[in-house]
């Protein structure tokens, strides 16, 4: 219950001072009446006041009912256990949240950046990933998630199971993924191919294998699973293949074996940058 007169005396109470004496509208003339306002102008004061306080309410619970965990620039394979038993693994500068209430109703979560999911069986709750303009459906498999493709581009590759890529918002457009495709999706089309490698989650696993792969898609290939800045620079570097394996193996030696394969390049460093340059 909610009693009118008495939400509205203590405001009035406020204007009229401490002293409980009305504040002087004129320094030289004392005033002489009290503030009278009708039921309906108190009624519709104290509602706008608890609408306001409904709203701040609202917000900071809103707020409170999630979980957000965020992986430094500089830290990769963070690990998070969800409550249902799924676990994530985090690439560099990832974010992703999801509800204190995960796993009891549904399973969804927000996503930002780079990550791999194993995902627990559970049919009667599909596990759901939001990022960008991308919903990814599963009910439990191992894939990665990747935000980080030029254009607003959102890539899933899977290794296990079964993964349905979908337009956020409009579920019918979508396409069905299984082990060894890729799905990648933009603003509304949705492109499936299947991978020549498992390089999509070689920040994870730390192996990497090209096969007269171009250069500069083994450049950025290192930049993501380094988190590393290497620029390619000079005409003909999209004519350079690439080949070879490597299993965590230091960027220095990867880079030196690229250059003694290709004594046309010069590697170089400046700051945190490295040159490749003709």
């Amino acid at each position: 219950r909610f009693n009118v007169d008495s939400a509205w005396e203590k405001p009035h109470a406020r204007i009229a001072g401490e002293d409980g004496k009305i504040i002087e509208m004129n320094a030289s003339k004392p005033a002489s009446r009290k503030w009278n306002f009708s039921m309906p102008v108190r009624l519709a004061a104290s509602l706008l006041l608890l609408a306001i306080l409904g709203v701040a309410v609202v917000t900071s619970t809103g707020k409170l009912q999630r979980i957000t965990v965020a992986s430094t620039n500089s830290e990769n394979n963070r690990i998070i256990d969800l409550p249902d038993g799924s676990r994530v693994y985090l690439n560099a500068g990832t974010k992703l949240s999801y509800s204190k209430k995960f796993g009891k109703n549904s399973r969804d979560i927000s996503l930002t950046g780079e990550a791999y999911f194993e995902v627990t069986p559970d049919k009667s709750k599909p596990f759901r990933i939001f990022a960008g303009n991308a919903c990814v459906r599963v009910v439990g498999t191992a894939f990665n998630v990747n935000t980080r493709k030029s254009s607003g581009i959102v890539e899933v590759y899977v290794e296990s199971g079964i993964v349905e890529l979908s337009e956020n918002g409009h579920q019918d457009n979508n396409v069905m993924l299984h082990p060894g495709n890729i799905g990648m999706i933009d603003h509304k089309s949705i492109i499936r191919s299947q991978a020549k490698n498992a390089n999509p989650i070689a920040w994870k696993t730390g192996a990497m294998t090209f096969s007269d792969t171009p250069l500069v898609e083994v450049i950025a290939l290192l930049n993501n699973v380094y988190n590393v800045t290497i620029r390619v620079e000079g005409e003909g570097m999209d004519t350079i293949k690439i080949n070879g394996s490597y299993q965590n193996d230091p960027l220095e030696d990867i880079l030196r074996v690229i250059g003694e394969h290709n004594p046309q390049l010069t590697i170089a460093k400046s700051d945190d940058t490295i040159y490749l340059s003709q």
